[in-house]
């Protein structure tokens, strides 16, 4: 490279954080288009806004938010980050997701705090690159450490991986069993290994390949299950080989980012996510994905004839435990078929749209189980 500074095989900040940007729009673009359903109001699925008086808000509010977005989005991705295109798509994607709390999708917030360093360190470059690579380090070390639970060996490493996808039997007891939690373990090491210079490099050549593993697990050769993460999932593998292989100096600093503006990622992504643990931030807040622990509702229905328009999300119960043989509605099934966005996982959701489906359909002879 000519610029002085910048060693052989690298990339210059400004030349870095303009393909962050354009990895970040167009992924988030193809997030938003697939998931366009749960960003408006063209579904049966309830929305659950943020605060009670916004649940009065029209739907045509809804669409001219998701359109101003989706222009914003496109329009950073042809122009670069012109700071009134950010403020404007910042400012529009807040309200939208005021107005549904199942929009608070891990993808949807680290996208939105992207778009927020960028806004904050318009002129110093540098910032831009230590502070999405602060951002990644900690999903990752949060991630792994909320696999580190009985609820991950059980459901997503026994029943989904080794079950179902690999069609591997084995005992709760076993060896193979319990070293599921070596996927947490490695995910956390590797996020720590993002924060030091000697090891990032490799951490990041880990992390690329755990992500790959998720697509071939999730994707259309695997259990084909949540698309809407498929392309999250290629957009951290860019980020990843961007800021920590092709961009990487061994110049970037953490310091400045506890000065003012930046401290809200510090906030955000190094000490909010550690309330969870204690039930006092939200699990998606917290890069809380697939570990197990995730509140889920199941809706009874006594007389589906009256909740008609619901038909096609209901299916027998097999467990008398459960329903006692009623039909039933799995809410998160039910987000996924309609809107391809899962449902937002936290009780004070499953609570409003336990309120909204009583309201709309009170005949229907609803009853919830949570789990």
């Amino acid at each position: 490279m000519s610029r002085k500074g910048v060693r052989e095989g690298t990339l210059a900040d400004e030349e870095v954080n303009s393909l962050l940007l354009r990895v970040t729009c167009l992924f988030w673009l193809v997030a938003k288009l697939m998931g366009w359903r749960m960003f408006t109001t063209y579904r049966t699925f309830p929305t659950v806004a943020a605060f009670e008086w916004l649940n009065v808000t029209p739907s045509v509010i809804h669409t001219a938010l998701f359109l101003i977005t989706i222009f914003a989005v496109v329009a950073l991705l042809l122009a670069g980050g012109n700071r009134h295109l950010l403020t404007v798509l910042l400012v529009a994607e807040v309200l939208l997701c005021l107005l549904d709390q199942n929009r608070w999708q891990p993808w949807e917030y680290q996208y939105v705090f992207i778009i927020l360093i960028f806004r904050m360190n318009v002129h110093r470059s540098r910032l831009i690159h230590a502070a999405i690579a602060f951002l990644l380090a900690f999903t990752y070390i949060y991630s792994g450490l909320g696999k580190l639970n009985q609820g991950f060996l059980a459901t997503t490493w026994n029943n989904a991986m080794l079950q179902h996808f690999f069609k591997v039997q084995t005992s709760s007891t076993g060896g193979l069993y319990y070293a599921g939690y070596l996927l947490g373990v490695t995910e956390l090491l590797a996020g720590a290994g993002l924060l030091y210079p000697k090891t990032w490099k490799a951490s990041a050549v880990i992390l690329i390949v755990m992500h790959l593993f998720i697509l071939f697990f999730l994707g259309p050769f695997g259990l084909r299950f949540n698309m809407i993460v498929w392309p999250w999932n290629v957009a951290m593998m860019l980020y990843l080989y961007l800021v920590f292989i092709r961009g990487a100096t061994g110049e970037t600093r953490f310091k400045p980012l506890f000065a003012r503006w930046n401290l809200v990622v510090i906030l955000c992504w190094a000490v909010l996510p550690a309330f969870n643990f204690m039930g006092y931030w939200d699990n998606y807040l917290s890069s809380n994905v697939y570990s197990g622990k995730i509140p889920k509702m199941i809706i009874c229905v006594s007389d589906t004839s009256k909740c008609r328009p619901l038909r096609r999300f209901l299916y027998a119960s097999s467990s008398a435990k459960i329903c006692a043989g009623e039909m039933k509605i799995n809410v998160q099934n039910w987000a996924m078929t309609e809107t391809n966005v899962p449902v937002y996982p936290e009780l004070r959701v499953y609570e409003t749209i336990q309120k909204t489906l009583r309201k709309q359909y009170p005949l229907a002879g609803f009853s919830f189980v949570y789990y």
